[in-house]
């Protein structure tokens, strides 16, 4: 593990390096970025680790990166990563790019015992018996020049890689998983899943079922709003409008300043800065893109306490099944994508019944888990028998 590491600050030594990594098997790489104060975060460095290097790229110098894009979306070339989806999320946003053949050891650890999502310190401390110092996860990498400190860092976030990918592999391939992996990392290779829904918010605010039809459209001309006023300022939605004060500019907006004056959450300055706007939204009829989304968003399902005990009764199944084959429960189906299964709502992630996850559920319980149904439940001499 004694690489050699080189500070990439030029283009022309930067397309020397890629294009000699252009012929390797392997990389792996992490992304340093900023952004908590940004829409878009920037992007200030890229560490790629070879079989003896470890490359620091100073991405706010070198600004044709098309290069290392390529090999990222070369599928003859491995890209190993932790966590990498935030990577590639990134990449995406920034260059469109598309990654291929990925190989990620927070997924990995996952179909191997370990909790997902584990932590990238906790697996290399386990696996390489090599403690990990995590003090500037939060450097500031805009900053020239780097912090010393901040660059041994994002040196440890890939220097291990490489090792940590061949004690994962063995473990996969032990414990004959090695598909399952490869079967979870391939939806980060395929442009729909970095596809962004704008009424996400709006399709999540169980507020917009309480509410008419009239201040459902402005509800969703809000959020609307609030994204197309953070990306032109490139700055978070939080800071153009704090998430907790929606509710309150949709109930005052009609009202006019006096509404917000009688409100002491609302800041002052916040509402007599936009209340022009927010009245000018408010105001708009309705047009018939705006009744398509609102027409497209999930009716609330009336309470089913019976499915909702039984589907919770498989779900502990199912966790029972991790448990005897060491596989997080968290990696097989999210609890988030459980709950609207659960509700009977069709809106969740049907490949989660398909695939790896199918082979170790079982089809029976991969059955009771899209239909529901009934269990019937039997208790006598110290046994529970459940009928289903």
């Amino acid at each position: 593990m004694n690489h050699q590491i080189h500070f990439l600050e030029n283009q022309t030594d930067f397309d020397r390096v890629m294009d000699a990594l252009a012929t390797a098997h392997w990389i792996g790489f992490d992304t340093e970025f900023v952004g908590e104060k940004y829409y878009i975060p920037v992007l200030g460095l890229i560490q790629v680790v070879s079989e003896t290097d470890i490359f620091l790229i100073d991405t706010l110098r070198i600004r044709d990166l098309s290069k290392l894009l390529d090999i990222v979306a070369d599928p003859s070339i491995l890209k190993i990563t932790h966590a990498g989806d935030n990577d590639y999320r990134l990449l995406y946003t920034l260059f469109g790019t598309v990654p291929s053949n990925t190989f990620d050891t927070q997924i990995a650890a996952g179909f191997v015992g370990y909790n997902y999502p584990a932590g990238f310190g906790k697996i290399v401390e386990k696996e390489l018996r090599v403690t990990l110092a995590k003090s500037h996860t939060v450097a500031n990498w805009e900053a020239r020049p780097i912090d010393p400190k901040a660059l041994e860092y994002a040196i440890e976030d890939v220097k291990y890689l490489p090792a940590l990918h061949e004690k994962l592999t063995n473990k996969l391939r032990k414990h004959h998983r090695e598909a399952w992996a490869r079967e979870e990392n391939r939806k980060w290779e395929s442009p729909g899943f970095y596809v962004v829904d704008l009424h996400k918010e709006l399709f999540a605010n169980d507020l917009v079922h309480q509410i008419d039809f009239r201040e459902k459209v402005f509800l969703l001309r809000l959020y609307r709003w609030r994204i197309e006023r953070a990306q032109s300022s490139n700055i978070p939605r939080e800071t153009v409008l704090q998430s907790r004060h929606i509710s309150t500019v949709l109930r005052s907006t009609k009202g006019g300043p006096n509404a917000f004056k009688s409100n002491r959450t609302m800041p002052e300055g916040v509402w007599k800065k936009y209340l022009d706007t927010w009245q000018a939204l408010w105001k708009a009829p309705a047009t018939e893109d705006e009744r398509a989304v609102l027409d497209s968003i999930p009716r609330p399902l009336p309470e089913d306490p019976e499915r909702e005990w039984t589907m919770e009764l498989l779900y502990h199944f199912m966790k029972k099944q991790c448990l005897e084959h060491e596989i997080s429960a968290a990696l097989l189906f999210p609890k988030g994508d459980f709950n609207r299964l659960k509700s009977g709502s069709d809106d969740f992630d049907h490949d989660l019944l398909k695939g790896w996850r199918a082979e170790l559920m079982g089809a029976e319980l991969v059955n009771w888990m899209k239909k529901g149904g009934k269990v019937d439940v039997a208790w006598s001499d110290g046994e529970c028998r459940l009928t289903m």
